[in-house]
Formats: structure tokens, C-alpha cells, sequence
């Protein structure tokens, strides 16, 4: 009986090839079917600016193959998916190409850059209290959360339109932490950065991070509290920090501060100085206001903030001299590219 059964599957193969070898008229085109009236005007923008330039495939409508269903979130808006890409294409993918064609690089974004995009209309909340924005996996695929918020500010009725514009500029700035923060991952996974970074604040990395204020992690030499969760976040917060703080890049602004003596610590005079942001942002690190005995009121770093200080621009050096080496990058010229980018793009 087992005989006569595989003769009966032979022969029912034999025929299916000799049905194939006899057919007289075999048509030129696709049997399949593809409805492209079911392509919106996102779809076909995303296929003409993001998949054939650069390979890239995004998924705003749900999957439940790319969330997993243990998390309460939503797809985002098609008109707040269409504001992130755009602002994710020119504030993002240009900047980084543009800055690796001019470190001879050229194929660097297309070769490196996540092939998967997932946008996620609300944030993800986890159990510990945290939210997660972001996630990059496997270097081919990242995830973006709370897209239905992007670039969104308070805005009063005395604003004006200028105000109004200035305010979202910052928010994209602010938007895209994440994505320079998980792309940063996807980097330091391809090229390993100097175990030197590591050593610099060694035994200072906690699981506890969600407990502490940003001061706090400054005074330890951190960018920000997470980023004392382990070298690895320490590293790449350090980059995302950098780039979203590309406010002023190509045109420093005057900034009324404390000045500072020749060791580089404040003084009791004030005056104007001209920044980036990511100057400000060192120049007043860890100041402290205190008080004299007449209750004059003057600005100090104290010996811990000095020490912290030193640890963060150190590691600071290491980063920016690993994008230089490693990815032809400069870090600092991509704080330009970005600026620029940013003031060319309005989101009305």
C-alpha cells in the first residue's frame, strides 16, 4: 500500500512537470495582483525618498509582529508619521551622509543606517515606571515611540509666528535624541570605542539611575542620569546629547554669564560670551550659586564638580576622536550640518 502511494505522488509530479513543459502561451507579466490603489500619498512618498535612495523599509501601520502585544501602544497619525519622516530624511539621514561623503566615506549611511523604521504612535511603559522612546535592534531594525508627539509645544495666544516656529525647531532637535542615540549603539556594535572610556568612571554606573536628577549625574561626570546605567548608554548618551544640542553651531549667541579666570573657574564678574549650545552647556557645568556674608551671591564648581567635569570632557574627547578614526565624522561639523538642516525645516 506505502508502494502504491509514492507512485501516485511520482506520477502526479511527473504530470505537473509535463503540464508546465507543454504550456504553449506563457504570459509576460506578474500573475500576482497588486492593488497599488491601496498605496496612500505617504506610501509613495516613503518608496520615492526612503526606500529607493536608501533601502529603507518603515512600518507606521500595526504589525504585531514588530510590538510586542505585553505593551498598551497605538500606530501613530499618518500626519505626524509624514511631519517625523520628513524631519527624519532632512535632519537626520543628510546630515550624517553628508558629513561621512566629506570624511570620505560616502557609502556609510547606506550601509550602516537601520533598514527597518518603526513608528509608534504613544510611548511604551514599562513596569519599573519607565518609558522607553526608542529601540535599535540588531543593527537592521529601530523602533521610535510617541511619534504622535513629535515636534508638538505649548503655544499661547501672545506668541508670535516666529516664536512659535523657534519652539518646534527645538522640539525636533529634542526628537531626535533618540534616534542619534540608537544609531550611536549600532555603531559602537560594528567598531568597539577604547576600553580606556570605560575606566574613566568605573564604579559609578548603577542600575538605579531612575533615582537620581540630572545633577546628580553631572556631578558623577554623566550626560544625563541614564546614562549611568553602563558604559555602553554612558557612551552613546554622550553622542545624542552632542547632536541635539546643535543649537547655535554656525552662528555662536551671546550669552550673559559668570566669566571665568584663566583655570577656568568662575568669577564674580559677568559679561557676554559667544556659544554654541553644546558650549553653554560645558561652560556652566556643575556651577553652584553661594552666598558671602553680606548675602552677595557668587558662583563656584565646587572640587567633586571640577573632578566631574574633567571625567566628562575626557570621555568626551574619546568619543569624538572614535567617530574621526573610526567613521571619518566629525562630530562637530555634524552639529553644524544638523543646525542648518533644522533651520531650513519648518513644521507648520
Amino acid at each position: 500500500m506505502k508502494k502504491i502511494y509514492i507512485l501516485l505522488i511520482m506520477s502526479a509530479v511527473l504530470f505537473s512537470f509535463y503540464s508546465c513543459d507543454t504550456e504553449e502561451d506563457l504570459r509576460d507579466e506578474s500573475v500576482l495582483d497588486i492593488d497599488e490603489s491601496l498605496q496612500n500619498e505617504l506610501d509613495v512618498w516613503i518608496y520615492e525618498n526612503l526606500t529607493k535612495p536608501y533601502n529603507v523599509e518603515v512600518k507606521y501601520k500595526w504589525d504585531d509582529n514588530e510590538i510586542p502585544n505585553s505593551f498598551h501602544v497605538t500606530p501613530p497619525k499618518i500626519e505626524k508619521a509624514k511631519d517625523f519622516l520628513e524631519a527624519y530624511l532632512n535632519l537626520w539621514i543628510k546630515p550624517y551622509e553628508e558629513e561621512s561623503i566629506a570624511g570620505n566615506n560616502p557609502d556609510f549611511m547606506y550601509k550602516y543606517m537601520p533598514k527597518l523604521l518603526v513608528l509608534v504612535g504613544t510611548p511604551q511603559y514599562n513596569a519599573d515606571g519607565s518609558m522607553t522612546m526608542g529601540m535599535a535592534e540588531g543593527g537592521r531594525k529601530v523602533t521610535i515611540f510617541n511619534v504622535d508627539k513629535f515636534a508638538e509645544v505649548a503655544v499661547y495666544t501672545w506668541d508670535t509666528p516666529e516664536v512659535i516656529v523657534n519652539r518646534k525647531k527645538d522640539a525636533m532637535r529634542t526628537a531626535f535624541h533618540t534616534l542619534h542615540h540608537e544609531f550611536a549603539h549600532i555603531m559602537h556594535q560594528t567598531k568597539f570605542y577604547a576600553d580606556e572610556f570605560k575606566e574613566i568612571c568605573k564604579g559609578d554606573y548603577t542600575a538605579n539611575w531612575m533615582d537620581l536628577y540630572p545633577q546628580d549625574a553631572n556631578l558623577k561626570g554623566f550626560i544625563t542620569p541614564y546614562s549611568m546605567l553602563n558604559e555602553d548608554e554612558d557612551f552613546v548618551e554622550i553622542v545624542a546629547g552632542m547632536l541635539d544640542r546643535s543649537k547655535y553651531s554656525n552662528e555662536p549667541h551671546e550669552f550673559y554669564v559668570p566669566l571665568m579666570d584663566e583655570q577656568g573657574e568662575p568669577t564674580n564678574e559677568d559679561g557676554n560670551v559667544f556659544m554654541t549650545e553644546w558650549e553653554s552647556f560645558l561652560y556652566g557645568w556643575c556651577w553652584k550659586k553661594e552666598y558671602d556674608e553680606n548675602w552677595n551671591s557668587y558662583w563656584v564648581r565646587t572640587p567633586e564638580a571640577k573632578k566631574a567635569y574633567e571625567k566628562f570632557t575626557a570621555k568626551v574627547n574619546i568619543v569624538t576622536a572614535y567617530y574621526n578614526e573610526k567613521w571619518g565624522i566629525d562630530l562637530y561639523n555634524l552639529q553644524k550640518r544638523i543646525d542648518t538642516a533644522v533651520s531650513n525645516l519648518v513644521i507648520e
